[in-house]
């Protein structure tokens, strides 16, 4: 698996046994082209675990057919689940407008998750008093998702 691509899972658990991590969509994976694996736990105290391989994780984590595998991208040498992947990825309609995107730019509430961090700026006491609001992995953004972002955060609830 040493030229492949990481792919992508999750953990699907229909009883939980321990009482622990619940049911449903329990945590994220990634199968690494070395054929190690990482997993991130879902729920109220999320951690991360490595793996040598994906066998020792199902073993441990697989409560005899209670949680299984369920992959999130296709393998790469079956170009039918490919192009079914491809076919079934949601489509968002473009917004106009974005010199960067001649095409369209992604809606702010699609595609790359957004992050807020502390600015540096302080005041008299040393406290912040910026929040920095950003595309995660530096995807740049538009006047239309500051637009967006304003609205929000000055809507009455």
């Amino acid at each position: 698996m040493t030229d492949e691509q990481p792919r992508r899972f999750h953990l699907q658990r229909t009883t939980d046994i321990t009482g622990v991590s619940g049911t449903g969509r329990v945590a994220d994976g990634v199968l690494w082209a070395d054929g190690t694996v990482s997993i991130r736990w879902r729920g109220d105290r999320p951690s991360t675990v490595f793996w040598d391989s994906l066998a020792d994780a199902e073993a441990v984590h697989g409560h005899g057919g209670h949680t299984r595998i369920v992959w999130d991208d296709p393998a790469a040498d079956d170009p039918i689940a490919v192009l079914r992947a491809i076919e079934d990825a949601p489509r968002y309609e473009l917004v106009p407008g974005c010199p960067h995107c001649p095409d369209g730019h992604t809606p702010p509430d699609h595609g790359q998750p957004w992050g807020a961090f502390i600015g540096p700026a302080r005041d008299s006491d040393g406290q912040p008093t910026q929040i920095i609001v950003a595309r995660v992995a530096g995807a740049h953004v538009a006047e239309s998702d500051a637009d967006w972002i304003r609205a929000r955060l000055n809507t009455q609830l």
